[in-house]
């Protein structure tokens, strides 16, 4: 087994590996799980920096083989019967940063590292999926995404429309309730489409451009086994506060009248399955400590839809990829 690769020691029982050798091209890697540890684009309610610390040490651990190239195997669908990301090479690559939050870097020298290292990410062909943190994280790891496979389609599950028309040049005018604008204003994103929407807006935030779109229900279609999948690289995010505050509380902004989990699990991986998602995060966890183990399950079931949803179905991939 190569240097790099240790068995059993990420989230969900993945092997971990260093950062390095994957954006270096020593160790190719299918998919990529990396923690964003940062909170400082929240004015408000703080916590969300022990997202990433919450969903690994509380995630349940499949007990995957991996052989010597780091491709995973040993673990079956007892629903399906068929073999789970078998042959699929997903690795937990850490954290950028740690909690507490070191006072000497700044939201601007975090986002720009984030920036980079989501375009190294692009390049080396992994598919990275971010574990926040914050919702204004998502600006440069869009941003990063953009910078390799050209303006995105911005796909998000959130329960409120994070934006706003002033104008936002540098990501550091951002917060996680107005990134969209920054996003649209700088030309990573084409349009956004926002799903799970149900609270209101100020004023101040217009006016709305026509590339963004709110609804609550998400537009199921075309059907998983058409032809005509849409191919524009996709970035999903998906905001936990989008779930129902009865089944999911543990986030800094929870609205009553959600998705139920189920019902956002189905969703994505609709998206997964028909679109072509070059990047995914996941965002908003609080810490609390009565729900931690049900946050962690929360993102795990999440991490693996997509997961699977992605790397499962290879006629979705070779389209998508």
């Amino acid at each position: 087994m190569t240097a790099p690769i240790r068995p059993g020691t990420g989230a969900l029982g993945f092997p971990s590996a260093d950062l390095h050798a994957v954006i270096s091209g020593e160790l190719t890697a299918d998919a990529v799980v990396l923690g964003l540890p940062f909170d400082a684009g929240v004015p408000g309610v703080p916590g969300q920096r022990h997202g990433p610390e919450i969903f690994r040490k509380l995630s349940p651990d499949h007990g995957w083989t991996v052989d010597e190239n780091g491709a995973l195997g040993g673990v079956i669908d007892p629903v399906t019967r068929g073999a789970v990301l078998l042959g699929r090479k997903v690795f937990d690559i850490g954290d950028l940063g740690s909690v507490p939050i070191d006072p000497r870097v700044g939201r601007g020298t975090y986002y720009q590292t984030l920036t980079r290292l989501s375009k190294q990410l692009a390049q080396s062909g992994a598919l990275p999926l971010f574990i926040g943190g914050d919702h204004s994280l998502s600006a440069p790891a869009a941003s990063g995404a953009a910078a390799v496979h050209g303006p995105l389609r911005f796909l998000c599950f959130d329960a409120h429309c994070d934006f706003s028309a002033r104008p936002m040049p540098d990501a550091t005018d951002i917060t996680h309730a107005d990134f969209l604008g920054h996003l649209l204003q700088t030309g990573a994103i084409t349009d956004a489409e926002l799903y799970g929407v149900r609270t209101y807006l100020p004023a101040g935030h217009g006016p709305l451009p026509d590339a963004l779109t709110c609804a609550y229900a998400y537009p199921y279609g075309p059907a998983e086994d058409a032809t005509d999948l849409d191919e524009r690289p996709t970035y999903l995010s998906i905001d936990l506060d989008v779930i129902e505050p009865a089944d999911f509380p543990a986030t800094g902004h929870p609205e009553a009248g959600g998705y139920r989990l189920r019902e956002l699990l189905t969703a994505v991986e609709h998206v997964c399955r028909t679109r072509r998602v070059v990047a995914i995060d996941i965002v908003e966890a609080l810490q609390d400590d009565r729900e931690n183990r049900a946050t962690s399950a929360t993102v795990s079931a999440l991490v693996m839809t997509c997961l699977r949803a992605l790397l499962e179905h290879p006629r979705e991939r070779e389209t998508t990829g």
